[in-house]
């Protein structure tokens, strides 16, 4: 099942203007000037800082229930900066879609980017390979950094929506880029596993996001934080079925530039074990975490906070 990317008459029906004004406002933002970005990236973040409060809220909870250690202060300090990473993330989904690594190879957004490890990447020649990124706020960025390192297949769940379907197939694919022949990424559908085996056997690359709950055919519970949740053992069975290489990838913003750091591939991997192996990603997803607390998607009910988890502790309810 390949992402569609045609345009339809119907998308430009009133029911859809809401979606239209949202991705002009996302266009607007891709002409401020790139050092700019992050100041009002950062204003951005606090005024949903101020008016999201559910979502501040829950972004709270998981932050004090990953760090218990903390103090009161030391979690309102992430949680500041947490939103202000969301915001600043805003602008980095604009510059994804529009920025000048779309039209100029010599002179764009690359020469903001540090890469660490590519030598990992460079030793399985041949071999398929899976990209495993967990859900920081920097998830834009890292899309289009690993675009200049290799051509890819982004996996994603396709949208209800049919002009969100639209807007984000076209927005990710990146392919006939003037004078980059190399960068190309094309999304394939979470349904597909056909074309994502099919692409891993080939020597492909795959980029898949799989640390948020899923409670599909499949899910296994396991502990995240020290904390049951259901999780994706999907990695594992894609690099069985593919006979691919997994490698961690962290994406770091710091200050006004990006750090990418590829992990070497994980050895015996998979095992033949999806509850040590989902574990086994898990904990370096919360040494990361621990490393980068600020920059990673608290405001997703990972825990189910929403609904009250008996599991939990009582005290983060109060």
């Amino acid at each position: 099942m390949q992402p569609s990317n045609a345009f339809q008459l119907s998308f430009l029906h009133p029911k859809y203007w809401g979606i239209w004004l949202g991705y002009g406002f996302l266009k607007l933002l891709s002409f401020i000037p790139y050092h700019a970005k992050f100041w009002v990236g950062k204003k951005l973040g606090r005024l949903l800082l101020t008016i999201a409060k559910s979502r501040r809220e829950l972004a709270r909870k998981n932050i004090q229930l990953c760090f218990p250690e903390k103090t009161a202060l030391e979690v309102q300090d992430i949680l500041k900066e947490h939103f202000e990473s969301l915001g600043i993330n805003l602008l980095e989904s604009s510059t994804n879609m529009w920025g000048k690594h779309r039209y100029n190879a010599n002179q764009n957004e690359s020469e903001h980017f540090i890469f660490k490890g590519l030598e990992n990447l460079q030793k399985q020649p041949g071999l398929g390979k899976i990209l495993v990124i967990p859900h920081f706020t920097t998830i834009e960025m890292t899309g289009l950094m690993v675009s200049f390192i290799t051509p890819y297949r982004p996996i994603y769940r396709p949208h209800d929506n049919p002009l969100m379907e639209y807007l984000i197939t076209t927005s990710r694919t990146v392919v006939n880029i003037p004078n980059q022949p190399n960068r190309s990424v094309i999304p394939v559908s979470n349904k597909d596993t056909r074309a994502m085996v099919k692409h891993l056997k080939a020597g492909g690359t795959l980029f898949i996001l799989p640390d948020q709950k899923y409670g599909g055919q499949g899910s296994i519970s396991v502990p995240f934080f020290g904390y049951n949740v259901p999780s994706n053992p999907g990695v594992n069975k894609l690099a069985k079925m593919g006979q691919a290489a997994v490698f961690p990838v962290f994406t770091r913003r710091i200050k006004n530039k990006y750090e990418l750091t590829i992990h070497p591939a994980l050895e015996n991997f998979p095992s033949g074990d999806d509850y040590a192996d989902t574990l086994r990603l898990h904990k370096l997803y919360e040494a990361e975490i621990r490393e980068n607390p600020a920059q990673y998607l608290w405001v997703h009910d990972r825990w189910d906070i929403k609904n009250h988890n008996p599991a939990l502790p009582e005290s983060l309810y109060h």
